[in-house]
């Protein structure tokens, strides 16, 4: 079982989400914490610039970096699809 931590300005997008959005994403972040590789999840590993795997619930995306020594995943950014890759 992994740790999970959010950066402050993951939390913050979180937060100004749709109570909808937020109902769908937080079950697949709770998931997460189990397999942060899962393939019942949509996961894709990023390539560069943008560093760690993503992972897509509709049409939003949650990226996140997984430290498999520490067991640990930082999910740092929450993002609307359209603005999840500027």
């Amino acid at each position: 079982m992994y740790s999970i931590d959010f950066e402050p300005r993951a939390a913050r997008e979180f937060k100004k989400l749709p109570i909808q959005v937020q109902k769908a994403i937080a079950p697949a972040i709770d998931f997460l914490v189990l397999n942060p590789f899962s393939r019942t999840l949509d996961i894709k590993k990023l390539e560069n610039p943008f560093p760690g795997y993503r992972l897509r619930v509709g049409d939003y995306r949650v990226s996140y970096i997984v430290d498999t020594n520490t067991k640990h995943i930082v999910v740092y950014r929450i993002r609307h699809r359209k603005d999840a890759y500027k």
